[in-house]
């Protein structure tokens, strides 16, 4: 605690509270001071500077914060959970300061003192603030790194959707960046599945497609791509419906907008199922160009279809081409839909 020389009673009648008790303890009482174990000085100290910063004192915050981490570091250095704590607010008073380089690092530093301490509760508040220092746009070298890969890990364990979702997307981007193109994919694919059912999870889905369509461009070998998941065919679903849903309501660019976004995530297409659902897209987007007059986009699309449905079985190839000439919309959802579920009940099985 900064302590401020010569304080007039109206100085002491006008801090909160919270300062008045904590100056009382540490300043003002020498035989209370005695009476305190360092642990409890270090405690009341990293609660002063939480409170401080809550308050936007931050210098007070400051020193506050670092006199509770110097003393639990030497004389309370047996209590791991004690230094996690103060480490969380000292985060906390640099975040809030505008310094969050310096918060990154005492939240990382925090997560394993936590850790070995069993204090849940400031374990989860320091991973999801060093979360957002990192999607705040802090570098991710090998220390983030590790922490992504154990905080998705510890987070998930502990059904913790909303922080299970942000720590795999941006360790999935951190894999992207190392060339890990086939891990990225897996876990931008688990971000998929696990913001299905999360409010507010918008941006963070299209974020998520964005970074999967860059590592399919990143692909080298195709021997080596990996198969579609659940998450991307679910969200190749929603934007099935949403092009249907369009069409119905006469928006027909929007339409092909959505087709076009689908397309776009069935690039890596292996499976029998999703060459078909492709091969209906690209046929009906070719159809609905050409009703916009767009011929360029449906000679363009129609010479894709063409090739596509080379690939598939003669029987579903003019099942397909008959269903996208009558623009069989509900057709196009169903094979979407199942396209969607079969991938799930791949990833649950034996």
């Amino acid at each position: 605690m900064t302590e401020v020389p010569d304080t007039t009673e109206a100085d002491f009648l006008r801090m909160p509270a919270y300062e008045r008790v904590a100056r009382f303890a540490l300043v003002d009482m020498p035989a209370v001071r005695r009476m305190l174990s360092d642990r409890d000085v270090a405690s009341v100290l990293g609660s002063l500077c939480l409170a401080y910063a809550q308050e936007e004192r931050y210098d007070e915050a400051l020193a506050a914060g670092l006199r509770a981490q110097r003393i639990a570091r030497g004389r309370a250095a047996d209590d791991p959970a004690l230094l996690g704590h103060v480490l969380l607010n000292l985060g906390v008073a640099h975040s809030q300061a505008g310094d969050l380089e310096k918060g990154l690092a005492a939240y990382l530093e925090s997560w394993p003192h936590a850790r070995r301490g069993g204090d849940e509760g400031t374990l989860f508040k320091a991973g999801a603030n060093a979360l957002l220092a990192l999607e705040a746009g802090q570098p991710t070298g090998e220390a983030e790194f590790s922490f992504l890969q154990e905080c998705r890990a510890v987070f998930e364990a502990a059904d913790r959707q909303p922080e299970t979702a942000r720590a795999s997307r941006l360790l999935g981007e951190a894999l992207l960046e190392r060339g890990q193109v086939a891990d990225a994919i897996a876990v931008l694919d688990r971000v998929l599945v696990l913001t299905e059912s999360l409010g507010g999870a918008r941006s963070m889905r299209r974020e998520t497609t964005r970074l999967l369509l860059k590592a399919d461009r990143r692909i080298g070998d195709p021997a080596d791509t990996p198969p579609l998941g659940p998450g991307v065919l679910y969200e190749v679903r929603a934007l099935v419906d949403d092009g249907v849903q369009s069409a119905l309501r006469g928006l027909v660019p929007r339409t092909r907008t959505c087709f076009s976004r689908a397309l776009a995530l069935l690039e890596r297409r292996a499976r029998p199922r999703e060459r078909l659902l492709a091969a209906f897209l690209l046929l009906v987007g070719g159809r609905l160009a050409f009703h916009e007059d767009d011929e360029p986009a449906a000679f363009a699309l129609m010479t894709r279809a063409g090739q596509e449905v080379e690939l598939i079985k003669p029987s579903l190839a003019e099942w397909v081409k008959s269903c996208a000439y009558d623009l069989d919309l509900g057709e196009l959802s169903r094979l979407a839909r199942n396209a969607a579920v079969g991938a799930r009940e791949r990833r649950s099985g034996p």
